[in-house]
């Protein structure tokens, strides 16, 4: 997980073949993670929201979901192109 751009929250990472983009917002209620997932320029799956759980989580934490997610989500789809 690396810092993308020059806005705080926003997240990048390379996995299997696939960037994964993670973007991280502070709101009233705590923090929400939203991923989107590309493959070269192409977007193959945009922006989702991931659903944070845990009670006090962190930005990092909330970036650490929303990879977790975007990586089921490319797993998932290997699994069903087989």
């Amino acid at each position: 997980m690396e810092p993308k751009g020059i806005d705080m929250g926003d997240y990048q990472e390379r996995y299997k073949d696939y960037d994964i983009e993670v973007a991280v917002e502070q709101v009233l209620t705590g923090v929400k993670a939203h991923y989107r997932v590309l493959k070269g320029e192409t977007v193959v799956e945009d922006w989702q929201l991931v659903h944070i759980t845990r009670l006090w989580s962190t930005e990092h934490a909330a970036a650490q979901a929303g990879f977790e997610a975007a990586r089921a989500w490319i797993d998932a789809r290997a699994a069903q192109a087989r």
